[in-house]
């Protein structure tokens, strides 16, 4: 067989066949077959600790060891490191004169000579390929070599498809155990029933049994030891008592306290390398590592779920602690409703307790009083519940004063009188109707016992009591002759467990259902329309520029926005139409039996139509606007936490796109996994030093001399390369990611500026500030320490601002402060927002700069020539430098200097440069004087 035929064999089972191990050895027979005077091939797939284990080869056995008990380790074997480095085949014809091989292997098997190549595939390294000859050297011709780089190709390509279907196959194990997950812990119906279910499926999750949960107590919010699953290492009972005798204290624990103030999770994969945690219990328990995970509900951490590595330190993939995270949020969303129900239960089954204690004392109190007569009178008269005696016909034989305050009258006015006269019946929605058919005549006509929870009573004052009762029927010589009615005033208790009722399901501020609510309604819409093969939809709606007037009126005032947008709303809630606050300034609109999307179209257009009108609170006229995204079942999603998820993505499209609607689009979830991915590397990408600092240079075209530089970031990941800022940026401002970002390269470049002017070039340096930054309570302190610790001269450091940020900062003291130390401000982008002159009287800045589409077009639209002029005009009357970015043509130069601006940057001088670049330029003093490309 000749080498294209065992090329196109071997492209077939790539295709064909996704099992490695087979594809593998194909291509070992192929190598063997090509190079007959070749004694062994193996190939060598990595494992852990940078070593590479034995998987395929020819033979499978070298002097009694099997090829899988053969370990690469790069740490003695510097060939294979070099291999891994360059990425290219090494051949040593003979052994004795190199020393990068480990010598181990070289003298146990007495190798001659080999030859090395990796197995990669793009940028992604997948193993080694070595082959041996123990006599004398390979020597191997350009035509072998070029077929062994095709069949390692082919090596590599197969292992590459088979990892992405493990991949795949792995996404959709997790996706179906958290649907599996959701559905299970939705069908709870006691928090031990929960719990127990978490418990698998975390378990499964992390391939881990050891899980517990620590629940806070209600009232004192300590955490408190709850369950622990029935397959851990440890008893349940043992683990309880074993934290009552550590006497750990949670609410000052450092790991429990991060967890609850944070609401995220805490991984110790080693726990003799972290000082937080509590020496006594890590010996008592003798677990060695610990995950920690909040479950979440509302904003308010309910527990912990624990889970614990009794034999050495343990880690856990990003995809593994996603997916327990997640089930972790569904347990707490199920477990939330069944805290707040049994709390609700707990205060009814104590008032229902102490009401029986009461009616069993009542009880015997109206026996004595039938045997005891006229005598105890004074008894009846003290008692603290109403009481109220009827003989057979519904007349009132006596009564008690409370009783008769109670019904507001006096005992005179009732005795003696037909029941009817002086007591009205009402039932819980406060209809009247024929006491008749009141549990109390049921006891006058059967003589029964009757004991009644569900009554209104109401006197001759028309005020309309809850009430309690017991009907007990008096016994005379064998029949009954009547009945003692005892009963007492419940409706401050009952207006009570309406108020627990209403905190528990409906939002505090505007009155609306809140999540809870909205939980138990969206699971049985779903399950309606499942049955019905209907549809729902799920509207995400978010008022825009509320923040603005939050921060800058105060929160009262943004209270009154939320209110008074809440009773808008109102006026769409029907019987299909339900809508909830579930947070801040986000609402929820539940909207079932739905025939045509285009309707909840329409339904979102109405709710942001009804915000047009102005909000006049306290002497403001307020404006906003709302951004809603709709999710639709069966269509988008299956359950109420996707479909809630992805109207909330389908929101942010729409809040792009400014005040309208968007439908939720499968394109807008794999935008979510990459802003997810890229979020998830970026945490990391300053610790392994894949963000640098380049310098863009700002250069006076009068002396053609750099004067100084603008800082950026440039973020290079070792697997997906380069990532442009405008994709990373945004997603660092949105999470806060930027304040750490924005102090690491002030305090680079500052020592940068301070590095050059040390060597006698004293630039200024220019750094972007975001919205987020500004606002920063320690922004001036972080900015005097970053200069006191580089010792660099304040007025070599500028800090850039676009019109956007200045809008929305609202800080006109903060940027005086920011003065004062000495620093310049200046002006970015300045055309492409506002453009308020309001801005050059208020704001004490130093600097305009010019944005650069209105450089780009100004050569061929004389009317944006004309506006340069003006701006440069306007800026040189205020006393203000002006800055022309993206300069890139020399006719843009000619056109910048006819109106008198010299300072210019652009990619007609440079691009943004690393520090040893941007001093080369500096020594040189010469630039390229053509268009620079990226």
């Amino acid at each position: 067989m000749d080498r294209y035929s065992r090329l196109a064999d071997i492209t077939k089972m790539i295709h064909t066949k996704l099992d490695k191990r087979t594809v593998l050895e194909q291509v070992v027979k192929a190598i063997s077959e090509e190079i007959v005077r070749c004694d062994s091939v193996g190939i060598y797939l990595p494992i852990e600790n940078n070593c590479f284990q034995g998987y395929v080869g020819k033979p499978v056995n070298f002097n009694g060891i099997t090829l899988d008990k053969m370990i690469i380790d790069t740490k003695y074997d510097h060939l294979a490191q070099e291999i891994l480095d360059t990425k290219k085949a090494i051949y040593i014809p003979d052994t004795s004169k190199d020393s990068r091989p480990d010598p181990r292997p070289i003298n146990l098997f007495k190798i001659k000579s080999l030859f090395g190549m990796p197995i990669y595939y793009e940028d992604s390294m997948y193993g080694l390929v070595f082959l041996f000859d123990y006599e004398s050297p390979l020597h191997l011709s350009d035509e072998e070599v070029e077929a062994l780089e095709s069949y390692v190709s082919m090596a590599a390509v197969a292992i590459r498809n088979t990892e992405l279907l493990e991949n795949s196959q792995k996404l959709v194990q997790d996706k179906q155990l958290l649907l599996d997950a959701t559905k299970s812990l939705a069908s709870c119906k006691t928090i031990h029933e929960v719990l127990e279910t978490s418990f698998k499926y975390i378990g499964q999750a992390l391939n881990n049994k050891n899980v517990a949960a620590h629940l806070r107590d209600f009232k004192s919010k300590t955490p408190l030891p709850q369950k622990l699953s029935h397959e851990s290492h440890w008893n349940e009972e043992e683990w309880k008592k074993t934290h009552s005798e550590v006497n750990l204290d949670f609410t000052s624990d450092p790991v429990f306290t991060e967890v609850v103030r944070t609401k995220k999770p805490v991984l110790i994969p080693d726990v003799t390398k972290d000082s937080r945690l509590h020496k006594q219990a890590v010996a008592r328990f003798g677990f060695t590592s610990m995950y920690v995970i909040p479950m979440v509900s509302r904003g308010e951490v309910l527990g912990t779920l624990g889970v614990v590595e009794f034999s050495g330190p343990k880690t856990y993939a990003e995809s593994q602690q996603r997916l327990a995270e997640s089930i972790s949020d569904a347990t707490a969303s199920v477990l939330d409703n069944l805290l707040h129900l049994d709390q609700l239960e707990e205060i009814i089954e104590s008032r229902t307790f102490e009401l029986q204690e009461k009616n069993e004392i009542l009880e015997q109190m109206n026996e004595d009083l039938r045997l005891l007569g006229k005598k105890n009178e004074s008894i009846l008269n003290s008692a603290g519940e109403g009481i109220y005696g009827l003989n057979r016909h519904g007349f009132i034989t006596f009564c008690n004063p409370i009783a008769a305050a109670l019904l507001g009258c006096e005992v005179e006015d009732m005795v003696g009188k037909h029941q009817d006269e002086v007591i009205y019946h009402f039932n819980e929605k406060q209809q009247i109707y024929d006491s008749m058919v009141s549990p109390i005549y049921q006891s006058l006509k059967l003589g029964e016992k009757v004991h009644s929870m569900q009554e209104k009573f109401s006197g001759i004052n028309g005020e309309i009591i809850d009430v309690e009762y017991v009907a007990v029927p008096i016994e005379s010589n064998g029949s009954h002759s009547g009945v003692v009615v005892t009963f007492r005033d419940v409706t401050e208790r009952k207006q009570m467990e309406k108020k627990i009722h209403h905190q528990a399901y409906y939002d505090l501020l505007t009155h609306l259902p809140n999540r809870s609510y909205l939980t138990q309604k969206m699971k049985s819409a779903i399950k309606y329309s499942a049955e019905k093969a209907a549809r729902a939809g799920v509207l995400f709606l978010d008022l825009d520029r509320f923040k603005l007037i939050n921060d800058s009126l105060g929160h009262k005032i943004g209270d009154l926005i939320l209110y008074e947008a809440a009773e808008r709303f109102r006026q769409f809630v029907s019987e299909r139409v339900t809508v909830a606050r579930i947070g801040g300034d986000e609402f929820i609109i539940l909207v079932e039996d739905v025939k045509e999307p285009s309707e909840l179209g329409q339904i979102a257009a109405n709710f942001i139509n009804v915000l047009e009108e102005p909000f006049r609170i306290q002497g403001h006229e307020l404006f906003t606007n709302a951004s809603v995204g709709i999710s639709i079942f069966p269509d988008d999603a299956c359950n109420e936490d996707e479909l809630v998820q992805n109207a909330d993505t389908a929101m942010y499209v729409a809040k792009e796109q400014g005040g309208t609607y968007h439908y939720f689009t499968s394109l807008m979830r794999e935008k979510n996994i990459e802003r997810s991915n890229i979020l998830n590397a970026l945490y990391a990408a300053i610790e392994r030093n894949e963000i640098e600092v380049h310098y863009q240079p700002k250069i006076d075209f009068r002396h053609n001399e750099i004067v100084g530089v603008e800082a950026l970031m440039r973020w290079h990941h070792p697997e997906w390369g380069s990532i442009s800022p405008e994709k990373f940026i945004p997603i660092a401002e949105e999470t806060g990611m930027i304040l750490k970002l924005g102090e690491w390269i002030l305090e680079k470049a500052a020592f940068q500026q301070k590095e050059w002017s040390n060597m006698g070039y004293d630039l200024n340096i220019a750094v972007n500030f975001s919205m987020r930054q500004i606002q920063h309570p320690r922004l001036v302190e972080t900015i005097k320490q970053i200069i006191s610790k580089t010792n660099m001269n304040p007025a070599s450091l500028e800090i850039e601002l676009t019109e956007h940020t200045l809008l929305q900062s609202q800080h006109v003291a903060k940027l005086k402060e920011l003065k004062k130390l000495g620093l310049r401000l200046s002006l970015d982008d300045f055309g492409t927002g506002y453009s308020s002159l309001r801005y050059l009287k208020d704001f004490p800045i130093d600097a305009l700069k010019i944005d650069r589409s209105f450089v780009e077009n100004m050569t061929h639209q004389p009317h944006v020539a004309a506006l340069n002029s003006t701006i440069i005009y306007l800026a040189k009357q205020l006393n203000y430098d002006v800055i022309a970015e993206g300069v890139e043509t020399k006719e843009q130069i000619d056109l910048l200097m006819d109106g008198g601006c010299y300072l210019m940057q652009g990619y007609y001088f440079s691009r943004a440069v690393p520090a040893k670049e941007l001093l080369e330029l500096l020594k040189n003093g010469l630039f390229i004087q053509e268009k620079v490309t990226e």
